[in-house]
């Protein structure tokens, strides 16, 4: 019987200096895009519907995550530092389940944007294309 596993408690962690560093206020967090690529099939002597065969391929994830900005904090500079100098870098997600389960994604494409709205503290939003498999 699968677990549901709570939200509270999940992690992104970022690798500075060989040491996983949680990414600090993160609000949200999501992973979407993986998926195995197919190609058309679809002859011209075919049913009606299209037929898709896989190319051996997978497209990789992109992180998303929103955090309270915090203009002094490290680990925000430390990872807005990346979009001027990109370097590939080891970015670990945590889920609060009994084991608990880490992934650990390569991260070779950033993006950062703030935002501040009378409702809402100041506010940043992340963004890591990865590359190769999460292992």
């Amino acid at each position: 019987m699968a677990n549901k596993v709570p939200s509270k408690g999940t992690a992104l962690l970022m690798e500075i200096s060989a040491v996983y560093t949680a990414m600090p206020q993160l609000k949200s967090l999501g992973i979407a895009g993986e998926a195995s690529e197919t190609y058309d099939s679809t002859t011209l002597d075919g049913g009606t519907f299209k037929t898709h065969e896989p190319t051996g391929y997978s497209e990789t994830a992109t992180i998303t995550a929103e955090v309270f900005r915090d203009p002094d904090d490290t680990v925000q500079a430390a990872f807005k530092a990346l979009i001027a100098t990109p370097v590939k870098t080891n970015f670990k997600v945590t889920y609060a389940d009994t084991t608990p389960l880490s992934e650990i994604y390569v991260g070779s494409g950033f993006g950062f944007d703030t935002s501040a709205a009378p409702s809402d503290g100041l506010s940043a939003s992340l963004s890591i294309k990865t590359t190769g498999a999460p292992s």
